[in-house]
């Protein structure tokens, strides 16, 4: 936007204005990706997706201040704009922070919510509303080739993607973002020390707090001060509750999420499935581990003795322990270390533990306090692996007796499962087809996963995918195969790879009457549910899906073409669970978490496309009010396109190589790195290799039609054939597959420029908002479709975006054979 300005015009330092460039691109990259972890401490799901579009909304809106106020931003001031404005998203991310902080983000359908929900938005987008500024002056204003400062932006915010993980590793989040703001402000140094002449004499006699190397100092040393003290900035509200510090004795964030522990206390042991059987007067000592704010789990003093933990016993989790034959045990998911104690406690012989988050392997190893405390590490036998299960079970040629999931997810930053909206790859029939592949002839796979006993919701999904799992392996009939048993609230699942035989049925159907518990489901007996009795006794996964859809919640099978396992409400059913409410139904559980969730998540579509279009939309109107109307339509057709395309194949690739890869985090850096380099080198390349003729505008969009056609297969097979490579293999897979696609989609943007500029420059600010605008709203809309129909129609929409493109492009080019004053 605006126009270039020659080079005898501006006088610029060029190594310092490209060091700044590159500064002020990485700490907006480095923003936005903590932003996710900092979203998914205070919110209840993973809200990705939301820091991409509010991202894209916060630039656009910045470059759409630089265009009106065009006149403002005079040539021989550009490094004082620069570093201004450099400064003021410095001083703005930790503000963006701290409001945040200060907001109640509650998931209640209220005017309240949606008010507090687009301050958020609002509190978001200032940063990279100054940033948007800083970049768009950076590419129209200055006197160097476009390509080179493009260049620099592009390669300062794919190391920004990569440096996140470092940065939360060594820092927690809020220090995390104080030292990004500290970042701009050595952006905006760089911006100062490019001037040259008068300006830079101006820029000197600045107030201290408007230069940039005092503010760095002062961010540097709050972030000091942040990290030092448990009283610095914190979130006041954590998923609907109040936060209180002062009654943790660790807290440490990683890239994964945020631990906390509680100060160890003696009372009634924390058992997920607590036998009504237990002596009330049964206690010992314990401290809670809060993940992320709600999620957690429980670490037990052991001291050495099987007396101290004997009531483990009493936990409907472990039923699966009473087997005879059991000698070796994986555990998914080590958490607190209760699973791995339950298995010494049984006799187990051999204990694997595999967990993602290495800070509770540390916990257990060399924290000096915590290590000592659970006593883990004194096991005889015992292993732990710092690994995403799904991975790891891939990869291994190890055969258990037993493997254990008991209320495990594949991160903690869902919250309560119900609330999720998020992928989760440990609870899909590919994953589990890795689990039992482990297994000996005779093991068994344990899940236990919440029970409501009005409706089947999440057991009855686990149930399920159980089925499937067993119809998937070859077997014809999974009811001699599975026997699941449930406390008050609490359902656990026993999975045999080999038909249970008629004494290990009266083992288990012994120890549940012993302990209070109920069967669910077994061999031989006859289901409380003729839903449930239907789905196991389906012959093959479709019908098992087929009869699975019928219900109110979906209960269908996920893959990892769809892994919501947690999310069980269509938002085609809406209406119908409003009406079930209406009519004194339940509303708890999965009804009430599905229910607030999907409803916040089309609030937030709704909020989106209100700030668009205040923010956007008519601020530009101008650009576009005296030009052709054919031009116009075509020209917002057409990057309309390229915005939804862009953003349907970047979120359903993030949603892909979050299953894939075991975290967002991984998803977020390496799609965000290959995709911004990628996409700016091909951007680049079209100078060289121009497209914008019908017969290269037609081999380019069939390429890119095929690519992402061929992409839903690939992935598929690509994971099957590598899910048990390391990470460091299964990413550089990842950039092998998203590079070409980046490079191939960075042709679109700047050919749709040469195409109007031919014609008419005066709108061209109007199709860059509108190409924004349809890139906020796309984020959000691919969300929901990979929810509703799966990931592989988000891809595929993606393909029909740009399929049709290449009709819209000739249309575009038509207009430059039309003679001046002619009709188009």
């Amino acid at each position: 936007m605006g126009n270039s300005i020659a080079p005898s015009q501006v006088a610029i330092k060029k190594p310092a204005f490209l060091t700044g460039v590159f500064l002020i691109t990485f700490s907006v990259l480095v923003f936005q990706i903590v932003q996710t972890r900092i979203l998914s401490v205070i919110s209840w799901y993973y809200l990705a997706f939301f820091a991409i579009s509010v991202a894209m909304l916060g630039m656009t809106i910045g470059a759409v201040w630089v265009y009106l106020r065009r006149d403002r931003f005079l040539p021989d001031c550009l490094a004082s704009d620069l570093s201004r404005y450099a400064l003021a998203t410095a001083y703005s991310i930790p503000a963006s922070m701290m409001v945040q902080f200060s907001l109640i983000t509650i998931l209640e359908p209220t005017a309240s919510t949606i008010v507090s929900w687009g301050l958020l938005l609002a509190a978001m987008a200032l940063p990279y509303a100054f940033a948007g500024v800083v970049v768009s002056l950076a590419l129209t204003r200055s006197p160097f080739p476009v390509s080179h400062v493009y260049g620099v932006d592009l390669l300062g915010a794919a190391l920004g993607c990569a440096a996140v993980v470092l940065l939360l590793n060594v820092l927690d989040g809020p220090t995390a973002l104080i030292v990004t703001g500290s970042i701009a402000a050595l952006a905006a140094y760089f911006f100062t020390a490019s001037a040259s002449g008068a300006e830079q004499q101006q820029l000197k006699a600045r107030a201290w707090w408007q230069k940039p190397v005092p503010a760095m100092l002062a961010l540097l040393a709050l972030s000091l001060i942040n990290a030092l003290t448990p009283l610095g900035l914190r979130p006041i509200l954590v998923k609907d509750s109040m936060e209180r510090s002062g009654l943790n004795r660790f807290e440490q964030w990683n890239s994964y999420s945020r631990i906390r522990a509680t100060q160890p206390i003696t009372s009634t042991p924390h058992l997920w499935g607590k036998s009504p059987k237990m002596p009330t007067d049964l206690l010992t000592e314990q401290a809670y581990l809060d993940i992320d704010g709600d999620a957690g789990t429980f670490m037990y003093h052991y001291d050495g003795t099987r007396e101290s933990i004997e009531f483990l016993r009493y936990d409907l989790v472990n039923l699966a322990y009473n087997l005879p034959g059991i000698r070796k045990a994986a555990i998914i998911g080590v958490g607190g270390g209760c699973d791995l104690l339950s298995a010494h406690l049984y006799g187990v012989s051999e204990i694997i533990g595999v967990e993602l988050n290495p800070i509770f392997i540390d916990l257990h190893s060399k924290h000096p306090y915590y290590k000592v405390y659970s006593n883990v590490m004194t096991l005889p036998n015992l292993k732990l692996y710092v690994d995403d299960a799904r991975s790891w079970f891939a990869s291994t040629n190890q055969k258990f007796d037993l493997v254990q999931m008991s209320m495990t997810d594949t991160w903690a930053a869902t919250g309560a499962g119900a609330f999720s909206l998020s992928e989760n790859g440990l609870y899909t029939l590919e994953g589990w087809r890795a689990f039992i592949k482990t297994l000996n002839d005779k093991g068994v796979f344990t899940v236990s996963r919440w029970y409501n006993p009005s409706d089947v919701n999440e057991t009855g999904r686990m149930i399920g995918l159980a089925t499937a799992t067993l119809l998937d392996a070859g077997v014809s009939d999974a009811r001699p195969y599975l026997v699941v048993a449930h406390a008050k609230n609490i359902a656990t699942l026993v999975l045999s790879k080999s038909p249970f035989t008629n004494e290990q049925l009266k083992i288990l159907n012994d120890e549940v009457r012993r302990l209070g518990f109920d069967v669910l489901l077994a061999p031989g007996q006859s289901p409380k549910s003729p839903l449930l009795a239907s789905m196991i006794a389906s012959r093959d996964i479709d019908s098992l899906n087929k009869l699975a859809s019928s219900t109110l919640l979906d209960l269908t099978v996920s893959t990892d073409n769809r892994p919501f396992f947690f999310n069980q409400l269509r938002f085609s059913r809406i209406p119908q669970v409003l009406r079930h409410i209406a009519g004194g139904g339940t509303f708890g559980g999965v009804f009430k978490g599905n229910l607030q969730a999907s409803i916040v998540l089309i609030m937030i579509l709704w909020i989106s496309i209100n700030a668009v279009i205040i923010t956007i939309i008519l601020p530009l109107r101008s650009a576009a009010k005296n030009c052709p109307r054919p031009l116009i339509a075509a020209g917002s057709a057409y990057f309309s396109l390229i915005g939804m395309g862009f953003m349907f194949a970047e979120i359903s690739l993030l949603q892909y190589f979050s299953v894939y890869l075991g975290h967002p985090i991984y998803s977020l850096g390496v799609c965000l790195f290959s995709l911004i380099l990628a996409t700016g080198l091909g951007s680049l390349a079209s100078n060289r290799l121009n497209i914008s003729s019908p017969r290269g505008m037609l081999a380019w969009g069939l390429i890119v039609v095929a690519y992402l056609l061929c992409l839903q297969q690939w992935l598929t097979d690509v994971f099957h054939a590598t899910t048990a490579r390391e990470l460091s293999v299964r990413i550089s897979i990842s950039l092998a597959v998203v590079i070409p696609l980046g490079f191939l989609l960075g042709f679109a943007f700047p050919t749709g420029m040469k195409l109007v500029e031919a014609v008419d420059k005066e709108p061209t600010p109007w199709f860059w908002g509108i190409n924004g605008a349809t890139s906020v709203l796309a984020s959000v809309l691919a969300v929901m479709l990979s929810m509703s129909m799966g990931i592989r129609v988000t891809m595929l929409l993606s393909s029909v975006c740009y399929a049709v493109l290449i009709p819209i492009s000739f249309r575009l080019m038509s207009f430059r054979t039309v003679p001046a004053g002619s009709p188009a």
